[in-house]
């Protein structure tokens, strides 16, 4: 069970977005370019809670099903663009709740948690994707549980924020 929160946890890091368009200042070799990103969102399981100067923005995030349903996959397919590369000693601080309970609260090596989404460190500024399936477990007890994520460079730079939301029921 907690491996697997460990691998939602990182699957919502990267599958965080909203619905509006974010616009993106490039410089290279002197040139500033604008590059606008319109981020499609089909899910309301998971909630930005970032700001536009994180480094990582989605452009695409389909969750299925959802929400998501113990004993049964969970598919993510997520594209993004990172604005630099995210390098080794960046962290995860995750909460998981369920209600008002406290299950987890931790500080995670992100580039460990990369590794089980078959990705490795340093994530190399630029499009990323990721299509991944996780098995739910039939035995996550019903209540609604909450995941905060904070995702952090080394310098504690911020990556991406989200909050995700799922109701189990009995």
């Amino acid at each position: 069970m907690k491996n697997l929160i460990v691998i939602l946890a990182f699957l919502i890091v990267f599958a965080y977005a909203d619905t509006h368009q974010r616009n993106l200042i490039v410089d290279i070799n002197d040139q500033i370019l604008i590059k606008t990103f319109t981020e499609t969102f089909t899910t309301d399981s998971i909630q930005d809670c970032g700001k536009p100067e994180d480094i990582l923005h989605i452009t695409y995030l389909d969750i299925a099903p959802d929400p998501p349903q113990r004993g049964q996959e969970l598919s993510i397919d997520a594209a993004g663009y990172l604005t630099e590369t995210v390098v080794e000693g960046s962290y995860i601080e995750l909460t998981v709740k369920m209600g008002l309970i406290r299950l987890l609260q931790k500080k995670l090596d992100l580039c460990e948690q990369v590794e089980k989404v078959n990705k490795e460190c340093p994530l190399e500024k630029g499009e990323q994707t990721l299509q991944h399936t996780v098995e739910l477990p039939k035995e996550i007890p019903p209540g609604k549980y909450t995941v905060d994520v904070h995702v952090y460079t080394p310098d504690r730079r911020p990556i991406a924020c989200l909050k995700a939301t799922a109701f189990f029921r009995p």
